[in-house]
């Protein structure tokens, strides 16, 4: 059985709110290389690329599975390259894609794509420029670009082009927007073409521009994030997935600075093994970058709160602490009990339950109104399975404040 992913079903049970609609996009850390999954309050979900090879079994389906995700709705490629398609085999032959897997169509002359190919031909689709894919609840994720976006010409299988043929997603949510583009190449050096600067345009054009969030491309490489296309698309937070012994020296000095000139806050899923930043600009979180939003006002990046459309603002509630946490009844309780408190801004939380010895049980992420709010936990696992008697710790955070308490489970 599959629950709504991170955001806390189990809500629509304990409270007769009206639910909130938004998304949860998890950048996954899969070392050297991508893999995003975007999920939908309205339980559909998106991979979009699948990180090396062996990562597909080794992160993102133990990922899934904590979540209690069964099954994927799509599963989108950027391009062909080991990084960024090499698990993704791995992950469709558990998961299935009922909405398809989709690619920029063409070929390559790899071992990882031929497994690639041969895993996913079943549900393989060639993605057109413009398409769309409705995740529900307002959720969309729209195809910008692909192989080259008119700056280069087909047949699209020169394999010194390939990170030009990038997939580029613009995810939305309401007014949340956030774009990410595998290894897509922003200049003309080195026998590279320019894809980002004729991009960044034609997102102005489309009113589509000045983001929330830009996933960097090509993990922070100096081939990416060129000065024409950082002011167009103008985005107040950036995300490098990276490796910290990657051999590349990722993330460079280059992108890092057109960055900070810009007042883009930067996170990375590790150091990396390159350039930094001052740790006033920069946050390397040390494993997944969990984004989260309903769309309006705010979104969250690793818990950080961020203001949408205000560019240098430090990662800092903006409203005063108005959190107050009320506790669970009953107490002890089986086989089930309800956590009240009460948020004066509402918005996208956090429900963490761990027992005794620091293990966590439960890690869920939800969106609640602003007001008095329940949820309740049934003692169960991220498996659905139930959980032994003893005492459990809980944590529940809000953009306005966080608070934390102690519960028994009898049987």
């Amino acid at each position: 059985m599959r629950r709504c992913p991170l955001w806390l079903a189990l809500a629509a049970l304990s409270c007769p709110a009206v639910a909130i609609a938004g998304v949860t996009i998890t950048i996954l850390d899969v070392g050297q290389g991508d893999a995003t999954l975007v999920e939908s309050t309205s339980g559909q979900t998106l991979l979009f690329d699948g990180g090396p090879n062996g990562t597909g079994a080794s992160v993102i389906l133990p990922f899934l599975a904590d979540e209690g995700i069964a099954a994927l709705d799509f599963i989108v490629t950027s391009h062909y390259h080991e990084d960024h398609i090499g698990g993704v085999d791995e992950v469709y032959s558990h998961t299935g894609a009922s909405g398809g897997v989709w690619d920029r169509g063409w070929s390559y002359t790899t071992a990882t794509y031929t497994a690639y190919a041969n895993a996913v031909a079943a549900d393989r689709h060639t993605l057109a420029d413009g398409q769309v894919f409705d995740l529900g609840d307002g959720v969309t994720a729209t195809c910008v670009c692909l192989n080259g976006n008119g700056e280069v010409n087909a047949p699209y299988n020169d394999s010194d082009l390939e990170n030009e043929y990038c997939v580029g997603l613009l995810i939305e949510c309401g007014d949340f927007d956030f774009f990410q583009a595998g290894d897509l190449i922003g200049t003309n050096d080195g026998g590279h073409v320019d894809i980002e600067t004729g991009l960044g345009q034609e997102l102005l054009a489309l009113g589509k521009a000045d983001l929330e969030i830009y996933r960097v491309s090509h993990h922070g490489s100096y081939t990416s994030s060129n000065a024409a296309f950082l002011n167009a698309i103008t985005p107040e937070v950036a995300l490098i997935s990276v490796g910290a012994d990657n051999t590349y020296g990722h993330p460079h000095l280059e992108p890092l600075q057109r960055l900070q000139t810009r007042d883009v806050f930067v996170y990375m899923t590790s150091e990396g093994n390159g350039a930094t930043l001052p740790p006033a600009d920069l946050a390397v979180v040390g494993g997944h970058i969990v984004v989260a939003t309903t769309g309006t006002q705010t979104y969250t990046v690793d818990g950080d709160v961020w203001e949408m459309d205000e560019q240098g603002v430090s990662p800092v509630a903006i409203v005063p602490a108005t959190f107050a946490l009320l506790g669970n009844h009953p107490n002890p309780f089986n086989p089930a009990t309800i956590l009240s408190f009460r948020s004066e801004r509402g918005g996208a939380g956090r429900l963490e339950i761990f027992d005794v010895a620091g293990r966590r049980t439960w890690d869920e992420r939800f969106v609640a109104p602003a007001g008095p709010y329940q949820l309740t936990w049934r003692g169960v696992d991220h498996r659905g399975d139930a959980v032994p008697a003893g005492v459990y710790l809980y944590r529940l955070t809000m953009p306005d404040g966080q608070g934390t308490g102690r519960m028994t489970l009898a049987k």
